[in-house]
């Protein structure tokens, strides 16, 4: 127990410094980085269909969205499903945990994410003067490249990503902004374990009028009772949820999308640790692939896929039916 409060407690404190230790690794030009089908309403301006534009970030209308079911039918075995993606395994090579830096370099990959500045650790970060690093009493955790848009994750400490703006840096105006609240925590959980399992926003993707997000707190399953690493599909015309996953299928710090399929991965101290692939438009798991330790990112960089474990880095080959 103690050995894991402990790995808890260094995810945690990675987060607030992650970004600065891959400062180096981010600032060139990115790699290509569960709804009905008559949900992907046809867009004009995708940026701007139905959204009023605002200059700041504190005049941005902030929607509260609905709470999302709370699904605890997590993933026994299955079944791979046709899909449009394969992963073949290429290589499996143990780390040395601690080397993620290295990983990032040896490999040339990065994340397509802003550096934020941190006064404390006298690191000035890479990220455009136009984004505010505040959000009321919240900090700014993570500043996600999306395409044509930043999506801005804040929150009251790294901990914890609680708000979502959408920032059009062409036009230099907020799109949207969602208070995430009703996601953090589950409706029923360890009360003692109640520091540990605020589900906070991991990583967010839009294409179209379709937000996908992923939320997910570090520490047992059992905590939240079951409830926990979801992936959610939000219509931002109409801020309804399109579809929510199974549980237990996404607290990686990053997912993935190709063609139709996200990838992410989910995993835990004697939990199972898996790679889904999940069907973008119903969130239906197309497929699971094994792997040692819980999965930490997965990178596309051509047509292969890194996937970084807690103690093992694996390389994928992807195969695309068109």
């Amino acid at each position: 127990m103690n050995r894991d409060r402990e790995k808890y407690n260094r995810q945690v404190n990675k987060l607030a410094v992650r970004a600065i230790v891959t400062i180096t690794l981010i600032t060139g030009t990115v790699g290509t980085s569960l709804l009905l089908a008559n949900s992907f309403l046809p867009a004009v301006d995708s940026l701007q269909t139905n959204k009023t534009a605002y200059q700041t970030i504190d005049r941005v209308q902030l929607a509260l969205l609905e709470v999302p079911p709370f699904r605890q039918d997590a993933p026994g075995k299955i079944s791979p499903k046709p899909n449009s993606v394969q992963l073949n395994l290429i290589t499996a090579t143990p780390n040395q945990i601690t080397d993620e830096k290295a990983w990032f370099e040896r490999n040339n990959l990065s994340l397509p994410i802003y550096v934020v500045p941190n006064p404390t650790l006298n690191h000035s970060g890479n990220l455009p003067s136009q984004i505010p690093t505040n959000f009321q009493d919240n900090v700014l955790i993570k500043p996600i490249r999306d395409g044509d848009r930043y999506l801005l994750i804040y929150g009251k400490n790294y901990g914890e990503g609680r708000y979502l703006f959408a920032y059009d840096p062409n036009k230099n105006n907020f799109i949207y902004g969602y208070d995430f609240s009703n996601y953090l925590l589950s409706p029923s959980y360890i009360n003692e374990d109640i520091s540990f399992i605020v589900q906070r926003l991991t990583w967010a993707m839009q294409e179209d009028n379709i937000l996908y997000v992923a939320n997910a707190h570090q520490t047992y399953a059992k905590s939240s009772h079951g409830m926990n690493g979801y992936l959610t599909a939000i219509d931002t015309n109409t801020e309804q949820i399109l579809w929510r996953s199974q549980p237990l299928v996404c607290n990686a710090n990053n997912f993935v999308m190709i063609d139709d399929v996200i990838i992410c991965g989910y995993g835990f101290t004697a939990e199972p640790d898996f790679l889904y692939l999940i069907d973008k438009v119903t969130g239906e798991i197309l497929q699971q692939i094994n792997v040692k330790t819980a999965p930490e990112y997965s990178i596309q960089k051509d047509n292969k896929l890194y996937v970084r474990t807690y103690d093992t880095d694996y390389v994928f080959e992807i195969k695309q039916d068109f």
